[in-house]
């Protein structure tokens, strides 16, 4: 029995209390460390932004962040897949009310997600990056003239918007089977 506590027990009592300990708030050496700096520093330091205080490289405050955006946003991403799915459907249908109402509920969507976000404490500069990234194609999205009111979608020609989609369709094929022929015509010369 005594074999089995030195020897198993004994070193993973020890690295779950190695772990505990790093995980604690590292707010203290923080703390020590402006202590000991000028007032200059300090001054300096008390003007940062918040995103410079985060910790960088922190695999718990990582995970924890990770989770937290989940727990807090994840919703809203399986509202936006179904939204995307309605707007599909009323592009496809032609139908100018569903089309209205897919879109107005896009933006009230995507406003509530970038205030779900923001409202985040997040610890770690990575996740934080992620979140920020997140919220700058939000907004980029909320920013188009479809979403804020700026074009009136019952005036819109659905018929004119597919036959442009079509177009495209039929020259992203035609510069596909250029590419596609190109290896052979190569391998040909070789």
């Amino acid at each position: 029995m005594k074999k089995l506590l030195q020897g198993a027990l004994l070193p993973f009592g020890i690295f779950v209390a190695a772990i505990s300990l790093l995980g604690c708030n590292q707010a203290t050496e923080q703390d020590t460390q402006t202590a000991n700096s000028t007032d200059v520093e300090e001054h300096s330091t008390s003007h940062n932004n918040p995103a410079t205080e985060l910790k960088n490289g922190n695999m718990i405050y990582v995970v924890r962040d990770v989770a937290d955006m989940q727990l807090k946003a994840g919703d809203y991403v399986q509202q936006l897949k179904q939204t995307q799915t309605d707007l599909e459907q009323a592009l496809a249908d032609k139908d100018q009310q569903s089309l209205q109402t897919s879109v107005n509920a896009l933006h009230q969507q995507l406003t509530d997600f970038n205030r779900a976000l923001n409202s985040l404490d997040l610890k770690s500069q990575e996740v934080d990056s992620i979140r920020q990234s997140i919220m700058s194609t939000n907004q980029q999205v909320l920013d188009l003239p479809y979403l804020n009111g700026k074009v009136d979608l019952q005036s819109v020609d659905l018929h004119k918007i597919e036959q442009q989609m079509t177009s495209v369709q039929t020259e992203m094929l035609k510069l596909a089977k250029m590419l596609l022929s190109q290896p052979d015509f190569s391998e040909k010369s070789s």
